[in-house]
């Protein structure tokens, strides 16, 4: 005598059934727990980025010694690197910020053009500036960080970006000013949006006297000038994401009598943008976390759906079949019986 181990049609039937409402629930949950965990500002950030251009510069060295030279054509690079701080937790996270930006016919400490440091505290989902607790910016090795509230975006912009305006935080001028959309583009396959933001030419603290002859003007007297400061940004943004994957900034400092001095002196103007390997990077990370997020909240729950609704359906019919099975039997099965009646009969 043998033992059939095959499940019954109602077993099966019972297991699909099962399976089929398990799916289908984990697939309506799995997008709101996904989104808690992965929409969301990672606390293991450690990105460097490299930016290079071409600067007219100042010569801050001549300066110091009462002499006004510019040299027209500098090779620049930027290197900024962004690492996590304290507080960071489940809600928020503090980024800092260490740029400096250098010129690379020098070396050393003559090579600095400019550096500085910037902490801000951001909530992990929204991304934006949180009140408490306030930023800071510090702007010189030899001094102290000053506390500045921070607002707006700044080091990404939110998940699921829109085309739309966004408060974006300049450093410089330690404000916010509009960032806006401005086409659909493309970089190494990846699609983006690009936004822009112009900031005029607007007055920051600073200032130099030299005598008038130095700055080929009439006259001996000292005249003074002031520091103005102004910039065009571009940011091309994944938008699943919020990542910044390339920027270009039409960069601008110069000194003058006032905001339209005709005889204005520029102490820096360049339009450095992400290096090939640094975009090369940053498409490379922000494709990767964006099918991170696709698959978690989108197509891993619709193929978890379908699934679990097909398994459902076919539980349902197996279900169904099985009762109508057992109600009609089938002539393969009488036969043994017949022949079982017949051999007791003889006997």
């Amino acid at each position: 005598m043998s033992i059939s181990l095959r499940p019954s049609r109602r077993g099966t039937a019972c297991a699909a059934i099962a399976a089929g409402a398990f799916l289908l629930t984990a697939s309506a949950l799995t997008p709101t727990y996904v989104s808690n965990q992965l929409v969301k500002i990672p606390l293991s950030i450690q990105a460097a980025t490299v930016s290079t251009g071409t600067a007219e510069l100042l010569d801050a060295a001549a300066l110091a010694k009462g002499k006004l030279v510019i040299d027209p054509a500098v090779p620049i690079t930027v290197n900024q690197l962004v690492t996590v701080q304290e507080p960071s937790n489940a809600d928020v996270v503090t980024l800092q910020s260490a740029v400096q930006m250098t010129r690379d016919d020098r070396s050393g400490q003559a090579a600095i053009v400019n550096a500085s440091v910037d902490l801000v505290t951001v909530d992990r989902r929204t991304a934006t500036a949180v009140d408490e607790p306030v930023g800071s910016i510090q702007g010189s090795a030899d001094k102290p960080a000053d506390p500045v509230e921070h607002d707006g975006y700044q080091f990404k912009f939110p998940f699921d970006t829109q085309k739309t305006t966004y408060p974006y935080f300049d450093t410089t001028l330690r404000e916010t000013r509009d960032m806006d959309f401005v086409e659909e583009a493309e970089l190494e396959g990846l699609p983006v949006y690009r936004f822009h933001q112009t900031i005029e030419p607007t007055l920051i603290s600073g200032t130099v006297s030299l005598p008038a002859s130095d700055l080929g003007r009439d006259g001996t007297a000292p005249v003074t000038l002031k520091r103005f400061y102004g910039i065009t940004r571009d940011l091309w943004i994944e938008p699943v994401t919020g990542g910044v994957v390339q920027v270009e900034q039409h960069y601008r400092q110069y000194l003058g009598t006032d905001v339209n001095d005709p005889q204005a002196v520029t102490i820096i103007e360049v339009v450095p943008n992400f290096d090939p390997q640094t975009l090369t990077e940053q498409v490379a990370f922000t494709t990767k976390y964006k099918r991170l997020i696709e698959w978690g909240t989108v197509y891993g729950p619709m193929l978890g759906g379908m699934a679990g609704g097909l398994l459902l359906v076919g539980g349902i019919y197996l279900g169904a079949t099985s009762g109508r099975r057992r109600e009609t039997p089938t002539n393969e099965s009488q036969q043994p019986l017949a022949g079982l009646s017949t051999v007791t009969a003889q006997g």
